[in-house]
């Protein structure tokens, strides 16, 4: 007989779990002082800089340092090419883009010899408000036409529970980028897109076997039923889940400075993505069609 694991039982310690961190992800991240938002969303400047010596970040970011000048500093191609990228956000809203990328420069051509300047990108604080608010609509309708989907391919239980789950994920991702002072930029919002679609489809999977489940004549109880397709689909999951956090694991360790926080951002995603699967979205359907029951 099938070993069936019952973890709608512990759906209420999944509740405190998940409250608990937002908690918490909250606090620190005002204490932090709110989001940490890279230049896409305020403006700034990227330097990609050659040098002809060989020098290190470390050399870089003391002279800029020096200099009163906050910069993310990036080695990029191969080592040998001393090749880096800088960038510094603007300090306010009133600060000159064209007058401070002219400063930038002036401090790494007046401390290093025979430095070229490769490449100049500005984003102006204006464009930043446009890109914050971009991102924010590009999620918000990307949630909205897979709940459209969802009821049109299940019944709109399934689709309000996914949905909850996925809103669950995006809210605790973005809040432990707050958590751990990560800046939000244009790569950060992919890596909370990518964790929308795994958290969706893991939870597809499960409401899929669900429903198959719900077809088998038996006296089980939908709480029975549902607990059964976790079981059946957990190997899947699991097997799932291990393999990609692999592959993101390798990435945050060889990916270098410039795709650690965004590998980071996707660890902690595919994690929570996993758990919400099995301890949101199902339980919210089981109240669904508790409430369902009610009313009829």
């Amino acid at each position: 007989m099938e070993k069936i694991i019952p973890f709608i039982r512990y759906r209420i310690v999944a509740y405190a779990i998940s409250l608990s961190l937002l908690l918490i992800f909250s606090v620190q991240t005002y204490r932090n002082g709110g989001f940490n938002w890279g230049i896409d969303f305020v403006g700034g400047i990227k330097l990609t800089v050659k040098f002809e010596q060989g020098v290190d970040t470390a050399q870089i970011r003391k002279v800029l340092t020096q200099n009163k000048i906050s910069a993310v500093i990036q080695q990029v191609g191969k080592e040998e090419d001393n090749e880096y990228l800088i960038s510094t956000k603007l300090a306010s809203r009133s600060e000159n883009v064209e007058e401070s990328t002219k400063e930038l420069k002036a401090v790494i051509q007046n401390n290093f010899k025979n430095v070229e300047i490769l490449s100049i990108e500005t984003v102006g604080p204006a464009i930043g408000d446009f890109l914050k608010k971009s991102a924010g609509k590009l999620i918000a309708l990307s949630i909205i036409i897979m709940t459209l989907y969802l009821a049109f391919r299940f019944e709109l239980k399934y689709s309000i529970g996914a949905m909850v789950a996925l809103i669950h994920d995006v809210i605790l991702s973005v809040l432990f980028c707050g958590f751990a002072g990560i800046e939000i930029n244009i790569p950060i919002v992919a890596a909370i897109l990518t964790i929308y679609g795994y958290s969706v489809n893991d939870t597809i999977i499960i409401f899929d076997r669900v429903r198959e489940n719900l077809q088998i004549k038996t006296k089980q109880t939908f709480v029975d039923v549902i607990d059964k397709s976790i079981t059946q689909t957990i190997s899947r999951t699991l097997l799932t889940a291990l393999t990609t956090l692999f592959a993101v694991f390798a990435l945050y360790m060889i990916g270098g400075e410039g795709l650690n926080d965004f590998a980071s951002v996707l660890l902690f995603g595919i994690i929570i993505g996993t758990y919400s699967s099995m301890y949101i979205a199902s339980p919210f359907v089981l109240y669904w069609e508790k409430m369902s029951l009610k009313k009829a």
